[in-house]
């Protein structure tokens, strides 16, 4: 039982880590001695912050954000997926199919009538619908889909809201 307590104890995090991962999630590409200098401590206690936080799967990657129309991908759109029945076998294949999917860019399971929230990028709409028909509608566990073409982006932030 103590044993337990020490590792909760030990995930918390501080202000300093907050703050550390409010800075990081505005500018990834900071450098590790600007962070330390933005957080007010040295920069190698900075870098042992990172590393913990890493190796606990706080941090969970860093990433570049790209333009999508800069790669061609002019076409994007969230499908709601239903299927036909729950089985754990039907379920994981149609997820494997979907994460082995390179224009699915996002995959949520949901709760309701629906099973699933895709997010979806194609360079054109034959693009998406060769990939729909191959890679969803042809799963015979899937019930239906409902596409909806985004025209607008107004908002799509990464990361998660950071109190400070």
């Amino acid at each position: 039982m103590a044993l337990f307590f020490v590792i909760v104890m030990s995930t918390k995090l501080d202000s300093i880590d907050i703050i550390l991962l409010s800075n990081l999630q505005k500018k990834g590409r900071i450098t590790n001695v600007e962070l330390a200098e933005n957080v007010g401590i040295s920069a190698p206690p900075c870098f042992r912050r990172l590393k913990l936080m890493e190796s606990r799967g706080i941090i969970t990657g860093y990433h570049a954000e790209i333009d999508p129309r800069a790669l061609g991908y002019e076409f994007r759109a969230v499908c709601i997926v239903s299927l036909f029945s729950q089985f754990l076998d039907e379920v994981e294949n149609f997820v494997r199919i979907i994460k082995n999917s390179k224009n699915v860019r996002s995959c949520f399971s949901t709760l309701g009538n629906e099973e699933f929230v895709l997010t979806i990028v194609a360079k054109d709409l034959k693009e998406y619908e060769s990939m729909l028909k191959s890679r969803i509608q042809s799963n015979k566990a899937v019930s239906g889909v409902k596409t909806y073409m985004t025209v607008n982006k107004h908002k799509d932030e990464y990361g998660i809201p950071i109190e400070e």
